[in-house]
């Protein structure tokens, strides 16, 4: 059996091409004039550091230590931080881009203010994975996924594409892609699980009128709609913003910036 929701309903969700959060917030972020989300441009690869390279790759002890924290954190040996690094890869070439970093030979062993951009893709890689390790197990927790393992995630997508193989050979495919890499299907999944999530921990939150007008208040800019028409919006983004500060909490990483899954911070 499948580890996840039905098919239906995942179907239904990769037909929309937009999860509800997403949704939600970017609709939130364009009527109330606030930037809830925030990615950086793709850019150009720089030569010494392939896009098959490792998260931890670098020079000895400090490298042997890296590897070893992903293990512990992430409990996947490793794996799950490699596709991390994808994840985040553009992320950090755009923010040194903007400090002024030139692209080329050299690239990530050119220091800014002290940080390399190899250093900071392998803090954000960590963070990523133990976050999205974490996403997992409190997903399993509410009974959405039973094997929060690289083994189980990995059984996830050759199930995904046979499924999508099978069905495209019938006649009859599915919505999306014909089959999916693991590092799109591990957004898609993140995307998938964080929208589930998010969505039963609204149970438990307040969100009394009085605490979506004070939302409203810190959200609101110049020209922003009434809040009887943003109240929705201003609902959705107050649920999102508990949410990724709950998932953070459980993973111990507060404040970590990942592509490809929820993010509702600004990238600095």
């Amino acid at each position: 059996m499948r580890s996840a929701p039905p098919r239906t309903s995942r179907t239904a969700f990769r037909r929309s091409g937009l999860v509800w959060i997403g949704a939600a917030v970017a609709t939130a972020a364009v009527v109330l004039g606030v930037a809830l989300f925030h990615g950086g441009p793709s850019a150009e690869e720089p030569q010494s550091l392939p896009a098959s390279a490792s998260v931890a790759e670098g020079p000895g002890r400090r490298a042997r230590r890296h590897r070893h924290l992903v293990r512990r954190r992430a409990g996947d040996g490793g794996r799950g931080a490699a596709r991390a690094a994808e994840s985040v890869r553009a992320e950090v070439i755009s923010t040194f881009t903007r400090y002024g970093t030139p692209l080329g030979p050299g690239f990530w062993d050119r220091p800014h203010d002290g940080l390399t951009p190899r250093r900071q893709l392998r803090e954000r890689a960590v963070g990523a994975a133990v976050l999205d390790k974490a996403r997992r197990v409190w997903a399993r927790e509410a009974g959405l996924l039973t094997d929060v393992s690289e083994q189980g995630f990995q059984r996830e997508l050759a199930q995904e594409n046979g499924e999508r193989a099978a069905a495209a050979a019938g006649g009859r495919p599915l919505p999306g892609v014909p089959s999916y890499d693991e590092h799109t299907y591990a957004r898609v999944r993140a995307a998938e699980l964080d929208s589930a999530l998010s969505k039963i921990y609204a149970g438990g939150l307040d969100l009394s009128e009085a605490r979506l007008r004070e939302q409203y208040r810190i959200m609101a800019g110049q020209g922003a709609p009434p809040f009887e028409k943003a109240r929705d919006n201003v609902r959705q983004a107050l649920v999102l913003r508990e949410y990724r500060t709950a998932l953070e909490a459980r993973a111990g990483y507060p404040g970590i910036h990942v592509h490809g899954g929820l993010d509702t911070d600004t990238h600095r």
